[in-house]
């Protein structure tokens, strides 16, 4: 008898060992503002004065780094910018490869998209850019923006979701004529 409780102990003991989390453990940020790296991914519908784009986005960015890849309906017309180690960004689409310094540059040179993507970086998570002077409307009861209006741009904040004890955006628009993006973002992590 007492073997088989041994024999039954000691599995329960492996089977705890083996469940254990694999990898570095990230200890949540304590702030939207503390968020060093994320990925975000959801859809996003984008409208230029000349075109109308919709389709799905993956946003992975770490301090110093970065990769968006929107991709269109059924996989197709998949668009990436990314940004390397050492600044280089690289501009994939329609099976052309461009590399540049200035992500907003490349879109604009290539795309005629005029679109602040080092604004973005923050207006994603809800925060102003350091980079310039906003106006801010916040909700009273939670506090959290609904809009920032900051380089001529009007961001629009409808929904949140709480990750990890935060609360990052789930539906946003950033507009300025004839610029209109949507995003539903499905998915949050944060480091």
């Amino acid at each position: 008898m007492n073997r088989i409780i041994y024999v039954i102990a000691l599995t329960i003991l492996i089977s705890a060992c083996s469940s254990k989390p694999k990898g570095p453990v990230h200890t949540p940020p304590s702030s939207v503002e503390a968020i060093s790296s994320w990925e975000t991914s959801g859809r996003v519908g984008i409208r230029t004065a000349d075109d109308a784009v919709s389709g799905n986005f993956n946003w992975q960015k770490t301090p110093n780094t970065f990769s968006l890849k929107v991709v269109g309906p059924f996989g197709q017309g998949a668009t990436t910018l990314t940004q390397n180690n050492n600044s280089l960004v690289t501009l994939s689409y329609d099976g052309k490869q461009v590399t540049g310094s200035s992500p907003a540059e490349l879109l604009e040179q290539e795309l005629g998209w005029g679109f602040p993507v080092e604004d973005v970086d923050y207006w994603i998570r809800g925060l102003i850019s350091p980079h310039s002077n906003a106006e801010v409307k916040t909700d009273s009861a939670t506090l959290r923006p609904q809009q920032i209006t900051q380089n001529g741009w009007l961001i629009t904040y409808t929904n949140f979701t709480e990750v990890d004890g935060l609360y990052l955006p789930q539906k946003m628009q950033v507009q300025n004529p004839p610029y209109r993006i949507n995003l539903i973002i499905n998915q949050w992590t944060v480091r």
